[in-house]
C-alpha cells in the first residue's frame, strides 16, 4: 500500500514537468512543420536558371 502511494506521489509530481516537455516538443515540431512549407512554396517559385556550362560541370584532370 505504502508503494502505490508513493509511486501516485512521484507520478503527480513529475505531470507538469513531462506536460511542459511535450509541449515543447509539440511547438518545435509545428515550427519545422510550418518552415518547410515556406521553404518548398519559396523553392516552388525560384525557376533555376540553367546555361550549357551548367549542365556539364568542372571537368577533372
Amino acid at each position: 500500500m505504502e508503494f502505490v502511494v508513493i509511486a501516485l506521489f512521484v507520478a503527480g509530481a513529475l505531470t507538469p514537468a513531462l506536460t511542459r516537455l511535450l509541449d515543447s516538443v509539440a511547438y518545435r515540431n509545428r515550427a519545422n512543420g510550418k518552415a518547410e512549407i515556406i521553404r518548398a512554396q519559396q523553392g516552388s517559385r525560384e525557376v533555376p536558371e540553367l546555361t550549357a556550362s551548367a549542365k556539364r560541370g568542372k571537368r577533372r584532370g
